[in-house]
């Protein structure tokens, strides 16, 4: 994709592109896949989705030979289609679309249609639209009917029965059509009906397709659901990890991932295509990180490339075309190359920092990899707050640190994803958690580090690439400080609560406060200059500072309605 390159990087990059052999489009040429879908721009540049000739050419160019119409997030960004009534409710949508798939057949790729079905009938979840109600049954049918005879050239349609703000009854709920009545037993019909309204839209020499996401849901209601759906113009859609919402590249995604396995082994073993998501940009710019890890991109798409039964690939975040990607250059590499090492990938997609350079730019990307691995991913699903919040930078309170919760009243959390994320619900937590999450947030700090300091050996080569260079460094330079600025947030918070459980005993007492002048030491060397005053304080008196800093030995007790147990009459 041309235009995504800074026009110093494109430049450097033409003798090595025009090198290659054009694209055919051939499964080789997309990473051996059958499937690759592709999405115009991404949630954070809504500007940038213009959907011109130029940027279907690029997706082109990269392989993209099926494209999602709507980016479909959950909050509607840039007014973007996310279920099926948007496009009755609003006609610009209508032409919009049309626009699109008019585009998509020009270009020679097939439209993806996304939806939330059902729509739920306010945001309270205990409310959603009930998929055992004929007269909802009878809306969905006719409204994939009417989709299907407005837009004849769609012929696949993306389906989440969860979030996309669709939602399911709980058999445990209070709906007298569900209660009782299991999820697995309820969901197959509903499903088969919109796979045979699609069918019987089209002419039988025309194949249509029903992509399933099993977006929370549970790994046992997700393979017993399967048993009991047609199989026939099905197909499914799963991200890397069961019990895992967020793209870390962990050790919980890919052939560890048991529930994942299982679902593509039955998936082959009943001719069932799977096509696997992939993020190359972990939300960009939504947290503080950015795409300078390479390898974990090569990591991750190996990862689908191995598990038997993936025709496909789907990116799930969105292609940014204002801003140029290292992780994208690793990605349109591996595309054109699935089959090359990951060691000789990443030395062409360095190439072009010169020929010294180019070996610290691996090294530091390396780094920046490890530091993406190190990132306490399994603390809790709120991983912002936890220290990648962008504007966070090299302050903290001085209050006791705390861990958000992050989970919702769905099957996946309150099953499968309880066991990947140490916090849910829970109110309190083992300190140990605490000092695990710090830990690991300084291990990831130090490793941004060292990835700082190793671009800096690739600036002073000047090799024509200077400012690219120091833009990455200066990037990963903050994010770095920011991560230890947190990990010293847990730090203190433990390291203080030590102090007053010792208090009694000096000459334990005095270990505990050397530790704790030691991380406020390492606060103002990380650039905090009010840790100086704190230090100062400390040093006067740590009782005293003990009383009015992280003190935890305070409680203080908060009620709120329990709204979830409020049931809104019919």
């Amino acid at each position: 994709m041309k235009k995504f390159i800074s026009v110093t990087l494109c430049l450097m990059l033409c003798a090595t592109v025009n090198a290659q052999k054009k694209l055919n489009h051939s499964n080789k040429e997309r990473g051996g896949y059958e499937i690759f879908v592709g999405l115009v721009g991404n949630p954070m540049v809504i500007e940038d989705i213009k959907w011109d000739d130029e940027q279907m050419e690029d997706l082109k160019e990269l392989g993209v030979n099926m494209v999602q119409l709507s980016l479909a997030w959950g909050g509607k960004p840039g007014g973007e289609v996310i279920n099926i009534e948007d496009l009755d409710e609003d006609s610009t949508q209508m032409d919009k679309w049309k626009f699109r798939v008019k585009q998509c057949v020009k270009h020679g790729m097939k439209p993806l249609a996304h939806f939330g079905i059902p729509r739920m009938l306010n945001m309270a979840t205990y409310k959603p639209a009930c998929i055992t109600n004929k007269v909802v049954i009878a809306k969905y049918d006719g409204l994939i009917r009417k989709f299907m005879k407005n837009f004849p050239e769609v012929n696949d349609i993306l389906v989440y029965t969860y979030d996309q703000q669709a939602w399911l009854c709980s058999e445990f709920g209070p709906c007298p059509r569900c209660t009782g009545i299991p999820l697995h037993d309820r969901l197959p019909g509903f499903l088969n009906m919109i796979n045979t309204a699609m069918k019987e839209s089209r002419s039988k020499d025309t194949k249509t397709t029903l992509w399933w996401k099993p977006w929370e849901i549970s790994k046992g209601q997700t393979i017993n659901i399967m048993k009991r759906l047609n199989h026939e113009n099905f197909g499914l859609m799963l991200n890397s990890s069961t019990s895992n919402e967020v793209y870390p590249f962990n050790d919980g995604s890919f052939s560890s991932d048991l529930g994942l396995r299982r679902l593509v082994q039955y998936a082959y073993e009943n001719n069932i295509p799977v096509v696997g998501e992939f993020d190359h940009t972990l939300y960009k710019p939504l947290y503080q990180i950015d795409d300078y890890f390479p390898r974990l991109i090569y990591e991750q798409m190996k990862g689908w490339k191995d598990m038997k039964g993936v025709v496909g690939i789907k990116e799930y975040y969105g292609f940014a075309p204002s801003t140029y990607s290292v992780n994208f250059a690793m990605l349109e590499a591996w595309l054109k190359n699935p089959d090359a090492s990951v060691d000789t990938l990443l030395k062409q997609i360095a190439k072009p920092y010169g020929k010294k350079s180019s070996e610290y730019m691996i090294e530091a990307w390396d780094y920046i990899a490890q530091g993406v691995v190190a990132y306490p991913w399994d603390v809790t699903y709120l991983i912002g707050p936890l220290g990648l919040q962008r504007g966070g930078g090299v302050s903290h309170p001085w209050n006791y640190v705390k861990i958000m919760n992050g989970t919702w009243d769905t099957p996946i959390w309150e099953a499968n994803r309880r066991a990947n994320f140490m916090m849910t619900d829970t109110k309190v937590a083992h300190p140990w958690i605490f000092e695990d999450a710090g830990l690991r947030l300084e291990d990831a700090a130090e490793l941004n580090f060292k990835a700082v300091k190793t671009f800096d050996k690739a600036i002073v080569q000047n090799e024509g690439m200077t400012q690219e260079i120091k833009k990455q460094r200066d990037f990963i330079e903050v994010t770095a400080k920011a991560l230890k600025a947190k990990g010293l947030h847990f730090a203190l918070t433990i390291a203080s609560q030590n102090a007053r459980t010792v208090s009694a005993d000096k000459e334990q007492f005095e270990k505990v406060c050397k530790r704790i002048k030691f991380l406020l030491q390492e606060d103002i060397n990380n650039g905090f200059t009010e840790a100086k005053e704190k230090l100062r304080q400390f040093e006067q008196n740590p009782s005293k500072w003990l009383n009015e800093n992280f003190a935890t030995h305070t409680w203080q007790s908060f009620a709120e309605p329990n709204w979830s147990k409020w049931i809104t009459p019919e």
